[in-house]
């Protein structure tokens, strides 16, 4: 063979995968022609394969010397030096490639996916630009320019580079997934669905997708697709624990005939090594109050030789506990604690069992070591509260201020509606289109209701976009009354110049004999209730059926301890309060129900909302 044959050989080696041949092969050709740069190159991308980056790098460094200007040889090694968070000299690198050869679609696609990593939107959106006007048919260059416009908030322009992209090359898996998640982001559902499917039939074939399929049905009112999509899901990859969740949630919440963990439950005990799935299965019979069968899976779990984890273990001394054998339970979050230091759910969990059996000292300095990792931990504070109430520590009115950190403002209806009861009556009927399960989410803390899906404003609904320009505008007078403390969690979080994002929006109803359980909101840093609608007896009751109260703490054991603070709901009050402050509903009985939206606030620029991974 002559040169051209043996190197066209050792490269084929490598593409099939062949790597030893192939490397065999470049050592001959390097005896025959010392310092060739093909035989150098391949060498370094089979050291790069193999992990040795000391020995990628000298050859990568060859072989340049050796062909200084052989652009594709820098775009590899620039990518090396990318994965070795080596970015500078990558970037670079790539500048020098694209300089030799203008036309190397590869050298501008690298050089827009460096920069977008790096954050630098204008030099990734010119690159990935360049890269499709190249290479119109190459379809990861134009997922990088979606992904670049995306990430600028340019959601629609995304959208339509996918489907310039898929023009020029339909059969492109997942540049039709990308497409989904846009045209979700975008709240086009069933669009983003058949996306989805698309991607599916042409290979792209992932959890995430059918995961994400199962939402977007969901989103777009059509929960039965949804459940099938799970199923579908399950099939391909049975020990994937979210789209049993999934698959589960939906069974319970679309009220469907049989138990919703059966499945559940036949695939742990076909993968009786997989923990993430028996940890799925025992969580969600504790959300469901099964729990003694949970504490009889745990014991399965075990005799089938299920592996350890942090996570597991703490299900156990929870069922101990629950079983009264808090001496048990205490000895294994002992354990837990010596054998993950670092493990902050270990130590909030442990402060819970403590404060369930009134030894809140110990408690308090589990939460002070996770506050000392996270001084805004929601759940740490919470508990941190819970410890000084019974240490009858005065720094607890220093951490829950019930008078003036929960704040009752009006939210005021916008232009065009004569009042406020205008206003939410016509939001009420928006709303209840929105709810389209038939029971509670089993992993939230409502029960008797339903809530919606997702982030409630990023919906298209032009009395959404109002609600949530007048709640800005209510929040905005909340904030002025503020006043500023650097030491206290709360207070010293009060934005500069009122700029907020949302953690999260949603809208809850709640039916007869429906109530929230006490809870703090671990991803927030200011929490809310906003009354839509309400029963005629909550709005003349004459006791505390279906008020918010405040103070309580969600424990394995009831201490008994009184609310700090009750409020009745109005149509257009917006409650405001702290994220780690305890909270619930009373029960109500009546035939009408209760209506909320709520959202988690966090301090900070608002950021445009991004579609599930």
């Amino acid at each position: 063979m002559n040169l051209t044959e043996i190197i066209q050989k050792a490269v084929g080696l490598m593409q099939a995968g062949r790597q030893a041949e192939c490397v065999a092969l470049c050592h001959k050709l390097l005896e025959r022609v010392p310092g060739q740069p093909d035989a150098l190159h391949l060498l370094a991308m089979a050291a790069r394969n193999q992990g040795d980056a000391v020995a990628a790098e000298r050859l990568f460094k060859q072989a340049i010397a050796a062909a200084p200007k052989r652009a594709d040889i820098l775009v590899n090694f620039a990518n090396f030096l990318a994965n070795q968070e080596r970015q500078r000299e990558a970037r670079t690198l790539l500048g020098k490639a694209i300089k030799l050869d203008p036309k190397l679609m590869a050298g501008w696609y690298h050089l827009g996916l460096l920069a977008l990593k790096m954050g630098d939107q204008r030099e990734a959106l010119r690159c990935a630009s360049k890269a499709t006007r190249i290479a119109p048919a190459h379809a990861p260059a134009w997922e990088l320019l979606a992904a670049v416009q995306q990430s600028s908030g340019q959601v629609a322009e995304a959208i339509a580079s996918c489907r310039s992209g898929l023009q020029h090359q339909a059969n492109a898996p997942r540049l039709h997934y990308s497409l989904g998640q846009l045209l979700r982001q975008d709240c086009e559902f069933e669009a983003s669905a058949e996306a989805y499917a698309t991607a599916m039939s042409q290979g792209h074939v992932t959890p995430d997708t059918y995961r994400n399929l199962a939402e977007a049905w969901l989103e777009a009112g059509k929960p039965e697709k949804a459940k099938a999509a799970a199923e579908g899901g399950i099939q391909q990859f049975p020990e994937h624990a979210s789209l049993h969740r999934i698959r589960s949630r939906l069974h319970w919440e679309l009220e469907a005939p049989g138990d919703p963990l059966e499945q559940l439950g036949s695939a742990a005990r076909a993968q009786p090594g997989n923990t993430e799935i028996w940890r799925t299965w025992v969580e969600l019979l504790n959300r469901l109050e099964r729990k003694e069968e949970a504490a009889t899976v745990l014991a399965e779990a075990r005799q089938r030789g299920c592996p350890d984890s942090p996570e597991l273990n703490m299900l156990e001394a929870g069922s101990l506990a629950y079983a009264g054998k808090n001496a048990d339970a205490t000895q294994v979050f002992d354990q837990l604690c010596r054998n993950y230091p670092g493990h902050a759910g270990v130590r909030l969990g442990f402060a819970q069992h403590l404060l369930s059996n009134r030894d809140p000292a110990r408690a308090e300095s589990l939460c002070g070591e996770v506050l000392q990792q996270n001084p805004y931990d929601q759940l740490a504070l919470a508990y941190l509260g819970t410890a000084w109430q019974l240490l009858e520590d005065s720094r607890e009115q220093w951490l829950l201020d019930y008078e003036r950190m929960i704040c009752q403002v009006e939210v005021p209806p916008p232009a065009g509606y004569d009042s406020t009861a205008d206003f939410f009556a016509s939001l009420a009927d928006e709303l209840a289109t929105l709810h389209r399960t038939r029971a509670h989410p089993i992993e939230q803390t409502l029960r008797g209701g339903t809530q919606t899906n997702g982030f409630l404003f990023r919906l298209k609904h032009p009395l959404l976009r109002e609600l949530e320009a007048q709640i800005r505008q209510a929040v905005g007078t909340a904030l002025a009354e503020f006043p500023r403390d650097n030491r206290q969690p709360f207070w010293s979080r009060k934005p500069k110049q009122n700029e907020l994002r949302f953690a999260g929006a949603w809208s809850v109803r709640l039916s007869s004999a429906g109530y929230h359980t006490n809870h703090v909101h671990p991803q927030g840093w200011m929490s809310s209730a906003l009354y839509v609608s309400l029963p005629d007896e909550v709005r003349t009751a004459n006791d505390q059926a279906g008020h918010i109260q405040f103070g309580v703490p969600l424990l394995d054991q009831d201490l008994s301890l009184a609310p700090r603070r009750v409020i009745k709901p109005e149509v257009g009050t917006l409650v405001l309060f702290p994220s780690y402050m305890w909270h619930g509903t009373i029960p109500f009985q009546s035939e009408q129900s209760r209506l909320t939206v709520a959202f988690d606030l966090l301090p900070g620029e608002l950021q445009k909302q991004k579609p599930t991974q």
